[in-house]
């Protein structure tokens, strides 16, 4: 019988095969040395010393014996190599038994060979990671189809009060389409948010020698326009260069969030302050981006909700619930974590460090 090609390249088969090598091998040996062993006698016939060699005589037990030790240590081979594969079958049958929408199964394995214990505590740890971003999908769908069912419901009745209208005026028209526009806004900066929160998670970070300065710089000027239409002043403190390894994109992103989080809660006629720090930390060197602003505030029991995806307290300002968390999980991708404080009473602003670890 040779068998398929599947059934040699079998882990258990070719430690079946090497087992019965190891156990029947040198039963074989011995058997066969100790039948081409030949025996001399001396004796002395008429005065004259005479040397023989003879082979002893053997129970006919004996090759019976080597015989039948063969089927048994085949048997004992499989059952040992049954043993040391179990785990590995043990992790095949749990991948097998895993579907997309049930990834709660874990394998477990606390005994067995070091290096496959290992295997399967790797192989738990990446379904950890599976069921987390899976999780994280199904919410953020959840999130977004809630999002932007308010607008496209608003587009949905402009366009049916516009069509139920027998004889529609320019004005009620021009009313109609300017809360559409609204809308339309609205819609588009949700997507574009929801797709650079995406590109985040999507990506792999690429830590990279960059000024950290001119990263802010170059933000507050994109920032500019946005501020000066709010008649807000932006005010730019930091040393002349702050060289650090990070992901310049989303750095930039994050500082973007934060700004036009300010500008807009921030009063007319009122100053931003954004400045750039490097000091030294509790794990280390780090740099933060700390952004001022004289809005509102946020009340202490609201400065944990902040950085929720869609959350935007009951201050009525627009925006899309999507900045703070997006800035967030950029600080957290660098090692550091993103914070706010009010430090005066109500009414005298808010203070968020954007902590980067170099």
């Amino acid at each position: 019988m040779t068998g398929s090609p599947g059934t040699w390249r079998s882990l258990r088969v070719q430690l079946a095969l090497v087992g019965f090598a190891a156990i029947y091998l040198p039963v074989l040996l011995l058997f066969g040395v100790t039948s081409a062993t030949e025996v001399e006698t001396t004796s002395i016939q008429d005065g004259v010393e005479v040397t023989t060699e003879t082979t002893p005589q053997r129970s006919p037990w004996v090759p019976a014996t080597v015989l039948a030790l063969g089927p048994a240590a085949a048997g004992l081979a499989w059952w040992w190599a049954g043993r040391a594969v179990r785990p590995l079958d043990r992790v095949r049958r749990v991948a097998e038994e895993i579907e997309g929408t049930d990834l709660d199964r874990r394998i477990g394995l606390d005994h067995g060979p070091v290096e496959v214990v290992a295997l399967a505590a790797s192989f738990d740890a990446m379904l950890d990671r599976l069921e987390g971003a899976a999780d994280t999908q199904r919410r953020l769908i959840e999130e977004t189809s809630h999002e932007l069912r308010t607008p496209l419901a608003v587009l949905a009745t402009n366009a049916e009060v516009a069509l139920a209208q027998p004889d529609p005026t320019v004005g009620s028209l021009r009313q109609g389409l300017e809360r559409s526009q609204g809308a339309v806004a609205r819609l588009q900066a949700t997507i574009d948010q929801l797709l650079a929160e995406a590109r985040g998670r999507a990506r792999t970070l690429t830590h990279r020698p960059a000024d950290l300065v001119a990263v802010v710089r170059a933000a507050v000027d994109e920032t500019g326009p946005l501020a000066a239409a709010a008649g807000v002043e932006l005010a730019v403190t930091c040393p002349d260069e702050a060289v650090c390894a990070l992901d310049e994109p989303t750095v930039r992103r994050a500082v973007l969030n934060l700004l036009d989080n300010a500008v807009r809660h921030a009063p007319a006629g009122s100053t931003v302050e954004v400045a750039v720090e490097v000091a030294a930390g509790a794990s280390g060197a780090e740099a933060r981006v700390v952004v001022t602003d004289h809005g509102p505030g946020v009340p202490p029991d609201q400065q944990e909700r902040i950085f929720e995806r869609f959350w935007r307290g009951g201050t009525g300002a627009p925006g899309t619930g999507l900045g703070l968390p997006i800035a967030s999980q950029v600080a957290r991708a660098h090692g550091g974590a993103l914070t706010v404080r009010s430090p005066g009473p109500a009414g005298d602003g808010a203070v968020f460090t954007l902590t980067l670890r170099l």
